[in-house]
């Protein structure tokens, strides 16, 4: 099981972020998905067997364009 945390300062909307969070956890693999409010960032708690973190950073790239266009 692998655990990151990622930076998400460019996105103060709580709505917004909560739509990533969802986009997120939709991957096979991903266990756990938790905000960690007050510092911008969110963790991901995934399989690497099943999911790739670069597919990860790639979906959240994707999300975040989704939001601000």
């Amino acid at each position: 099981m692998t655990v990151v945390e990622l930076p998400l300062n460019h996105i103060a909307c709580t709505s917004c972020i909560s739509k990533i969070k969802r986009g997120i956890q939709k991957f096979d693999g991903v266990e756990k998905v938790k905000i960690l409010k007050g510092s911008g960032k969110v963790q991901i708690k995934f399989r690497e067997t099943a999911v790739q973190f670069g597919e990860i950073e790639c979906r959240i790239h994707q999300l975040a364009q989704r939001i601000f266009d």
